[in-house]
């Protein structure tokens, strides 16, 4: 496991991968949890369809392959948005600016 890098099931089987995710993780990050969940099951069964240890080049695949729903269905989610506005009250309340303030 020397420098980050971890052997496959057998040493005759191939080489060495790296496991940096920083790659992955930008592709991931307009991605839910569970798309991101998704998306290594995928890439498990990809591996074992090839008969080989899944990489982070299968993940990388199946990531580039995936299309997000935050992006499939924006016209439904911003049309949502809309009539939500002004009818339903929000899940979680807008930051505000607390500051402390001195009693006289």
């Amino acid at each position: 496991m020397a420098n980050g890098c971890y052997p496959t099931a057998s040493a005759a089987a191939g080489p060495c991968y790296s496991t940096s995710l920083n790659n992955s993780l930008t592709v991931a990050s307009s991605l839910t949890g569970s798309e991101i969940e998704q998306a290594f099951v995928e890439a498990l069964y990809a591996a074992f369809d090839e008969d080989a240890e899944p990489t982070d080049l299968t993940v990388a695949t199946v990531l580039n392959d995936l299309v997000p729903l935050s992006k499939l269905m924006a016209e439904q989610i911003t049309g949502l948005r809309t009539w939500a506005k002004g009818r339903a009250r929000c899940a979680t309340t807008a930051q505000v600016d607390r500051r402390v303030r001195k009693l006289a």
